[in-house]
């Protein structure tokens, strides 16, 4: 899949500047974000390719969901319609694909990613009017039903389920305390591009695929310049690409920017570079 004339690449991208400014009305959609990412990977918009099958999800959910029904209802009816009838459910066999990090090929298919295809639910219950909000939970995209948000929907499962379930799914996998203890917050568009990307660095990069993966780490650090994690993520991929000037000048260019430990620790991984000491 090619990406060689993959938006973000200045500052003045097409892209980019409508769904800024769809942010910036308030109007930016979860679905919105996903179309970015597609529109990222495949060069061009492809919002039109998702029209025809979103309408055929919401035909199969219309007769299972309204917004007069409760939470619990509207969640088993969301998952009836595309999950158990259509089929939507998570690409198991192929799950670091590219075709799943694409919202067109995932509708398409009918196979993505936890996260792709918690867009397609929100949206179908959107066209529907009902209100479902994606969560940012730690290793697993999740759903919860804004009528009750203790009621979540595992679209990568095809399944309901509570938060608490969630939660003594995450401690029975080992999760530490700290994060069982945390509130999962509610995934706004930005959020959610910030994610599907930082899934396409990790999963091209154990791949070593460096191009693509450097790629989506660029893209991440223009969309959240302030985050330091970004920024670092971003240094640690260059240095096992091997791009150790790259990754020196990176550090460099964000030194002015920093104070407290966050300069403290630039500064020591900075010293470790110039000594030829990599971080993995």
């Amino acid at each position: 899949m090619s990406t060689e004339n993959a938006p973000w690449a200045g500052t003045e991208d097409q892209a980019f500047a409508e769904f800024s400014a769809l942010e910036a009305s308030g109007e930016a959609r979860l679905f919105d974000g996903a179309l970015l990412v597609a529109h990222w990977l495949s060069g061009a918009s492809v919002a039109s390719l998702c029209e025809a099958p979103l309408e055929a999800c919401c035909a199969a959910a219309a007769p299972w969901v309204a917004p007069r029904f409760d939470a619990a209802t509207n969640a088993e009816g969301l998952v009836t319609a595309l999950a158990q009838s259509l089929g939507y459910g998570g690409d198991e066999a192929a799950y670091g694909a590219l075709e799943n990090s694409r919202i067109d090929q995932v509708l398409t298919r009918r196979r993505g990613l936890p996260i792709t295809l918690a867009v397609v639910y929100v949206e179908v219950g959107r066209r529907l009017g009902l209100s479902l909000t994606g969560v940012n939970a730690p290793g697993h995209f999740m759903v919860a039903m804004a009528q009750d948000p203790r009621v979540w929907i595992d679209p990568f499962g095809g399944t309901v389920e509570s938060e608490e379930a969630f939660r003594d799914r995450l401690k029975a996998r080992g999760a530490p305390a700290v994060v069982l203890a945390a509130p999962f917050p509610s995934c706004d568009p930005r959020a959610l591009v910030l994610r599907m990307l930082a899934n396409i660095q990790q999963q091209q990069g154990e791949q070593k695929a460096w191009g693509l993966a450097l790629q989506a780490s660029e893209a991440r650090r223009r969309l959240a310049p302030a985050q330091l994690a970004v920024l670092f993520d971003h240094v640690q991929l260059l240095q096992r690409a091997g791009r150790l000037q790259d990754a020196e000048a990176a550090l460099v260019d964000a030194l002015p920017s920093l104070d407290g430990r966050a300069e403290a620790l630039a500064l020591a991984w900075l010293a470790q570079l110039r000594r030829g000491v990599t971080r993995h």
